[in-house]
């Protein structure tokens, strides 16, 4: 069963189409690699397809059902985003951000072991109490990472997830993704990192709004 669909997505940005007619099915245990050119659309179209952007035209389904038919809280925890900017609480250790976003998509649950999703993606357990203010880009990186991890979600959209990481951490971000995708998590992710293209069951690229299968050397 195809879990995310898009049928016909459009996105207009002062009356021009960024997207056209964008035609995609997602399925689970797969990892679909988007790539495309700087304001090709990329971002937009995961926007749409997580339901934080309504599409000028078309439709979004997520196990069949429209997105805006979805009440959004169960929608937050089936589809987890990893955006340009981390989005993390800055004053928040890297434990408490974890947590916290634990407990909110999951309210009532049981403390969730953060420390150990932590140590997965790489950081180091004496920065695991450090306020993130003072983290590196790529230790911010790590930290979105193991939340995303913390959400439990199976569909995943990732914006240029390599963003910071060094070697060692884009060596851990494949590990993380090829682990994910094993246990039937549906990925989507943009990228312009070649090193990550390996990893794709399937290749899409973006050109002037149009979605097709990317060339593969």
């Amino acid at each position: 069963m195809t879990r995310l669909l898009a049928e016909g997505v459009g996105w207009a940005v002062d009356g021009r189409f960024v997207l056209v007619d964008v035609e995609l099915a997602l399925q689970p245990a797969t990892l679909t690699v988007l790539t495309g050119e700087n304001g090709a659309g990329k971002s937009s179209l995961l926007e749409i397809l997580a339901g934080t952007r309504t599409p000028a035209r078309g439709a979004v389904k997520l196990d069949g059902v429209p997105l805006p038919e979805i009440a959004p809280a169960h929608l937050a925890r089936r589809i987890a985003r990893l955006d340009h900017a981390p989005g993390l609480y800055l004053e928040l250790s890297a434990l408490e951000n974890v947590r916290l976003f634990h407990a909110l998509l999951h309210p009532g649950t049981a403390v969730l072991d953060a420390a150990a999703l932590l140590t997965d993606v790489g950081l180091a357990s004496r920065d695991h109490m450090r306020p993130v203010r003072g983290f590196s880009r790529g230790m911010l990186q790590r930290t979105a990472l193991a939340r995303v991890l913390a959400s439990g979600a199976d569909v995943w959209l990732l914006d240029e997830p390599s963003t910071g990481l060094d070697r060692a951490g884009c060596a851990l971000l494949a590990d993380v993704l090829q682990r994910v995708r094993a246990q039937g998590a549906t990925i989507l992710l943009a990228t312009h990192d070649p090193a990550l293209l390996p990893l794709a069951d399937r290749r899409l690229h973006l050109d002037h709004g149009h979605l097709q299968p990317a060339q593969v050397a």
